[in-house]
């Protein structure tokens, strides 16, 4: 079904675009994270992801009859999209066997969703966490919505105490 973009939501996906590719650029200057292989993100691909979860979070707002939508969620709805359209590319690789060149896409969603809860990886989220987040992004089948309480416990978390026991 054909859907027309208002001003805001049109305005709402160049703001998301240019800060994801902020994001993106500031990834692929750290030496360590990606450190041996070159990547792209997918212009084409980025803008579907960006306007996917704006489209989204409208549907969700109207159904709902809310004003606007908590943090967790619109997180899990860029996640979602970002997990599903895989917008980042790999070009070339050093190391084939570095894992991280298969899980590329899920490993950025999920920094750069921890970086819109305000959360600082290591320090909230124990490594078992993050790397069973990795997995249930790339290899399980969700939805937006069966991430919403994990997000929602991670936000919490990174305002309180963390998940030390995990």
């Amino acid at each position: 079904m054909p859907y027309t973009l208002t001003e805001e939501q049109t305005k709402q996906i160049k703001e998301r675009y240019a800060s994801v590719m902020y994001a993106f650029n500031e990834l692929k200057n750290i030496p360590s994270n990606i450190n041996g292989f070159a990547v792209l993100m997918q212009p084409d691909l980025l803008y579907c992801v960006v306007t996917s979860w704006v489209i989204d979070e409208s549907r969700h707002i109207d159904f709902h009859n809310c004003n606007e939508l908590e943090l967790h969620k619109k997180v899990s709805y860029f996640m979602y999209w970002f997990s599903h359209l895989k917008p980042i590319q790999v070009l070339s690789v050093a190391n084939v066997s570095d894992s991280r060149v298969a899980l590329i896409n899920e490993i950025f969603a999920l920094r750069y969703a921890f970086r819109m809860l305000g959360i600082k990886g290591s320090k909230v989220v124990p490594s078992k966490l993050y790397m069973d987040l990795v997995y249930m992004l790339r290899y399980r089948k969700f939805t937006a919505e069966s991430i919403f309480p994990m997000m929602r416990l991670l936000e919490m978390s990174a305002k309180n105490i963390g998940l030390s026991s995990y």
